[in-house]
């Protein structure tokens, strides 16, 4: 009787094709749940810095003599108010000037740069700094209506304060 030939891999080959079958199944599983969600003409999401959340600024009507924030609060000012603001840090900005940009908030909801960002003096190993303008001078320079101030550190692109305030023209009694 003549020897039978088997046809087809032996039983070490089917193993090993067995497992490169399973690699390959989950090669294409991985590939297709990747795939799931990216629909064409979407952008794929990137993940970006987290940027801390802006300190707020206060604002008010005096400066406490003894710490130099700003005090009874507002952040509305008619003509002749005084004019406060003030901002607490965590610790010391060990600068001594930092850039107050000063933003219209337009009724349309469109924004008119009223200040570009312009250097104010601190001092750098305080954790506090205030200021106090007459409400009268910024009426004159920049007109009634409601502002964002945003601050930042030199050379910083986000501010570390922000904060809205609103300008209000005394009516003239007739």
């Amino acid at each position: 009787m003549a020897a039978e030939r088997r046809r087809g891999p032996g039983p070490r080959a089917s193993t090993w094709l067995g497992w490169a079958a399973a690699a390959l199944g989950v090669i294409v599983v991985a590939f297709l749940v990747g795939r799931a969600g990216s629909e064409p003409g979407l952008p794929t999401p990137t993940p970006s810095p987290t940027v801390p959340a802006a300190l707020p600024i206060t604002y008010g009507t005096a400066l406490d003599p003894v710490n130099g924030e700003a005090i009874q609060p507002s952040d509305r000012f008619r003509d002749g108010d005084p004019f406060t603001y003030s901002v607490r840090m965590a610790a010391a900005p060990g600068v001594d000037k930092i850039l107050v940009e000063i933003i219209r908030l337009n009724e349309d909801g469109t924004e008119t740069v009223a200040q570009r960002p312009s250097e104010q003096g601190i001092v750098a190993t305080s954790p506090v700094f205030a200021f106090e303008v007459r409400t009268t001078d910024l009426l004159q320079a920049w007109g009634p209506g409601t502002y964002a101030m945003r601050i930042y550190l030199p050379g910083a692109a986000d501010p570390f304060a922000a904060g809205r305030f609103t300008l209000v023209e005394t009516p003239v009694a007739s």
